[in-house]
């Protein structure tokens, strides 16, 4: 296997490797024989072999167009075109020299050599293997017609067949590593398909389950702790909010970074889920809302409903009237400080196994690169820093 590459890629590169070096073995043969050739006619100047010469131009042409242009149609010219030259040639030298060439003379042999060499035109090992068969069938017809024709007889030539054999064998290797590689690296791309939508899975059911917390589990909490069912309209309005949210599976998306306008709707949506609080807290926010603009779409709705829940909890637990949100803003995060002077908690004993702050504000920040933290004692309130990334939240 190639160095460097794939399994399932380096059949086909070690393949077309074999192809360009069968075409190297051929062009190299060509010019044998054309050296070869020009000896024995500088040698002996009463015998012309010029034109045994020319007769393998053609064939030389179109291996360089196969080398650089690999197609069907350009290899069968080959092999076609090549098994002409190669007859007239045979024959040509075959009469200059008075007496049949031997079917083993080495000239021959480099002529049937550059015919095998087509290898093939597609990374597909049993193409290569079928256009290696065609050259050395096509070598042999053509000596056979040529000695045939100046009344030689044809003998069984085993060195071409050795080289063809090696050369099948080689790509038969090629071809039975590929065929066994390829389940295997079926399984794995499945696996790899697998593990993404188990991440993917992962992400959804975290943002499901926080979700469920900030409305349903909230809601209901809301409701059973009013006396006779009498809600207040901010809290109707959330609870309906809510609804619309779910039903319409808003929450299910992910988009793009968004513009300005939607950065000035996301702060609304932040004003909107502190009236959330159902009138029952006075919220004050300061500090850096325009910074909110900065935020990629799905990273600002989960820091809105993180904030939202922080609140909800103010509200259920912390008994206090009053909660502020402090909102600070550098290149690389957004901060939101949400503080209260109510009874606090023991944040060592409580926190880890609450569902709101595992779920819906740590958790939910997890996701999306954030990190919550949260301070808190008994009697002296408590304070909860949101840390968002301002880039687009990683998956």
């Amino acid at each position: 296997m190639p160095l460097g590459l794939p399994s399932h890629l380096a059949a086909r590169t070690t393949t077309r490797a074999v192809a360009r070096a069968g075409h190297a073995i051929a062009a190299v043969s060509l010019v044998s024989v054309g050296i070869v050739g020009l000896s024995v006619e500088v040698s002996l100047p009463e015998v012309a072999l010029w034109p045994a010469l020319l007769a393998l131009l053609p064939m030389l042409a179109l291996l360089v167009m196969l080398d650089r242009t690999p197609s069907r149609f350009i290899a069968g010219c080959y092999v076609v075109i090549g098994g002409l030259g190669v007859y007239l040639s045979t024959l040509i030298v075959s009469t200059e020299l008075g007496a049949p060439i031997a079917y083993d003379d080495y000239v021959v042999q480099l002529l049937k050599l550059a015919l095998m060499m087509v290898v093939g035109v597609t990374p597909k090992a049993r193409d290569a293997i079928a256009w290696t068969t065609l050259g050395y069938v096509a070598g042999e017809l053509a000596t056979f017609a040529a000695l045939a024709t100046v009344g030689a007889g044809w003998q069984f030539d085993g060195t071409p067949l050795a080289i063809y054999l090696a050369i099948v064998g080689t790509l038969a290797v090629v071809g039975a590593e590929r065929f066994t590689t390829r389940a295997s690296q079926s399984a794995l791309f499945r696996a790899a398909k697998d593990e993404q939508l188990a991440e993917v899975r992962a992400v959804f059911e975290s943002r499901a389950t926080a979700l469920l917390h900030d409305t349903v589990l909230n809601q209901l909490a809301v409701v059973t702790a009013t006396p006779d069912a009498r809600l207040s309209r901010e809290v109707r309005e959330s609870i309906a909010a809510d609804l619309a949210m779910i039903v319409g599976e808003e929450w299910f998306a992910v988009d793009a970074p968004s513009d300005g306008t939607a950065g000035a709707q996301r702060a609304e949506l932040l004003r909107r889920a502190v009236a959330e609080a159902g009138g029952e807290l006075e919220v004050t926010l300061a500090g850096d809302l325009d910074a909110l603009e900065t935020l990629p779409r799905e990273t600002a709705d989960e820091l809105v409903r993180a904030i939202a829940q922080c609140i909800s909890n103010v509200r259920r637990h912390a008994q206090t009237t009053h909660a502020e949100i402090v909102v600070g803003a550098s290149p690389e995060e957004l901060s939101v400080m949400v503080i209260d002077a109510g009874v606090g908690f023991d944040v060592a004993g409580r926190s880890g196994g609450r569902l709101g702050v595992g779920s819906s504000i740590i958790g939910r920040l997890d996701s999306i690169g954030g990190a919550a933290t949260v301070w808190s004692q008994p009697g002296k309130g408590t304070s909860v820093m949101l840390r968002v990334p301002t880039g687009v939240p990683r998956r």
